[in-house]
């Protein structure tokens, strides 16, 4: 949900969504006078490996504010004819306001501002936090295509000693089309033959599909679960459900927990969280062999229950 930011919350957030990034950081604002307190929250995203994507209007930085801001060595400067939008993003948080990166403004002005949040969480039935998209999702997407448009239309006055080793390559200003393809990328590296492709389920909202991952059983990757859809006409879907139903245990697969609601929904693998995920967060390897360790399990439940 949306919060309405006047000045004294202005000068609490931007600091915060700038300390709170994690991977990269787009500021746009026409006028550059960095304050103490923004410039520490620099100096701290900086510290932190955070990539700092700063657009400004063209002509309008200092020497004196161009000479301070190269002291950090993960800064990106570009500039832009146009700008005069005033817009923070770390790819979670996102304030659109009247506020530049001015000292004075942080002392003297009325502004005001709007704070997004890309994701609300809750507690799951082991007290831990899951997130799931905001109401403020529509609005992410859009301010994204247009940050992503005035990245592409500004010129670089220069890049990150990190950026020139590799490329220039923003990832939290990616559509969900693109990071969803990114991530077909992926599993397809480690699930070999079974090839998944990108579709649209809803509008904005990508999926990854494998058809046919074994006959007439296409797996889908939602956010946070995986689908099994079996392609089974009604009579074969309710005597198979049926006899699922008879012998169901909700967390038969180690790592794993399931449910299959209904004969004619999809039936939902999603990770236990008394398995110890984390170990494998940073091993794509380990992870997607896990992975394709659960799927197949229900593969063979599958085929035993029809046969096949």
């Amino acid at each position: 949900m949306a919060l309405f930011l006047n000045t004294p919350k202005l000068n609490l957030w931007i600091p915060k969504l700038i300390q709170e990034a994690e991977k990269e950081l787009v500021l746009i604002v026409p006028y550059i006078q960095i304050s103490k307190n923004i410039f520490n929250s620099l100096k701290i995203a900086n510290k932190n490996g955070v990539e700092i994507i700063l657009i400004y209007r063209e002509n309008k930085l200092s020497d004196i504010q161009k000479e301070k801001l190269l002291s950090l060595s993960n800064i990106n400067l570009l500039h832009h004819p146009n700008i005069h939008c005033k817009c923070y993003f770390n790819g979670d948080l996102l304030i659109i306001s009247s506020m530049n990166l001015y000292d004075y403004s942080e002392k003297n002005n009325r502004e005001m501002g709007t704070l997004f949040f890309k994701w609300d969480t809750e507690l799951d039935n082991t007290e831990k936090e899951i997130q799931y998209y905001s109401d403020d999702k529509e609005i992410f997407d859009d301010a994204v295509f247009e940050i992503k448009d005035i990245v592409r239309g500004s010129s670089i006055e220069n890049l990150s000693e990190r950026t020139k080793k590799t490329s220039f390559n923003v990832d939290i200003i990616k559509t969900d089309e693109e990071i969803e393809i990114d991530w077909c990328n992926k599993i397809n590296k480690y699930f070999l033959n079974k090839k998944f492709k990108p579709f649209e389920n809803s509008k904005n909202i990508w999926f990854s599909k494998c058809e046919n991952f074994f006959d007439n059983v296409d797996v889908v990757f939602e956010y946070r679960r995986i689908a099994m859809i079996f392609k089974l006409n009604e009579k074969e879907l309710k005597v198979l459900y049926s006899k699922w139903n008879e012998t169901y245990e909700e967390f038969e697969f180690r790592g794993f927990k399931y449910y299959w609601n209904y004969y004619e929904q999809p039936l939902y693998v999603y990770k236990d969280n008394n398995f110890d995920w984390d170990s494998l967060k940073n091993n794509d390897k380990l992870r997607f062999k896990k992975l394709n360790e659960g799927i197949n399990l229900i593969v063979q439940r599958y085929r035993k229950l029809t046969g096949k």
